[in-house]
């Protein structure tokens, strides 16, 4: 006879360690509310709580442009990050997966780089960015550094005081992060290589590298336990 204990539910903030030793109890578990296309990953995947999302821990859809990478993205129920949910992505890695951080931001060889999203435009009442598959459009932050540096901002001004939609803002202290501010019609993308560390907002959406992809994210969901006992 099989007996089913009931389902419990696990905090957003408990969910990694709590998967862990579940993981480690041989307990099986879910994640409701997910069309299960394909199964999260907790090994793969970090929970950020500031924003309440999900990230993979390694670079998606390499060799993909900037318009092909959310369709494969979207069959593993991901979407590519904004550029202020990147923010929040890499200053919970600096803390706590820093060799993830370096991964991401360390000056070396080889390049590496990711796509973000976020798309400009200039319109005729202002310049735009838009963001979701340019589902949302917002005028750019007036603050908003619209001049290149290279290099000449501080990264960790640029973590810890962005604009509203995650970009420069005109007083930002100078340091060694290569910033190329918006264009219109271009897309953003972070890169790091020998050379140095980049915020490029002027990037053509069409390329592509088996170096340059995506950290795919998802919106949190609770964790619900379900243990089956003979």
């Amino acid at each position: 006879m099989q007996v089913m204990t009931p389902i419990i539910n696990i905090s957003e903030n408990d969910f990694e360690r709590a998967s862990k030793i579940l993981e480690l109890a041989g307990v099986n578990y879910n994640i409701p509310n997910q069309e299960s296309k394909k199964s999260f990953d907790t090994d793969n995947l970090i929970y950020v709580p500031s924003i309440n999302l999900r990230f993979e821990k390694q670079r998606s859809c390499l060799n993909k442009n900037w318009d092909e990478a959310p369709i494969e993205l979207k069959k593993q129920n991901l979407r590519m990050p904004t550029i202020p949910e990147f923010i929040e992505f890499l200053k919970y890695t600096k803390i706590n997966y820093q060799d993830i951080y370096k991964e991401i931001t360390e000056v070396r060889k080889p390049w590496r780089a990711e796509w973000l999203d976020a798309y400009f435009e200039k319109r005729k009442d202002g310049f735009y960015i838009l963001t979701h598959n340019k589902t949302k459009k917002e005028k750019l932050d007036e603050d908003t550094s619209m001049k290149d540096k290279t290099p000449g901002i501080s990264l960790d001004d640029w973590l810890n005081n962005p604009t509203s939609q995650g970009l420069p803002r005109k007083n930002i202290n100078s340091g060694d992060l290569y910033y190329w501010s918006p264009v219109s019609k271009k897309i953003a993308r972070f890169i790091a290589n020998s050379y140095g560390a980049f915020l490029d907002c002027c990037w053509d959406s069409s390329d592509e590298d088996s170096n340059l992809g995506v950290f795919g994210c998802a919106e949190g969901a609770t964790l619900k336990i379900q243990e089956n006992k003979s």
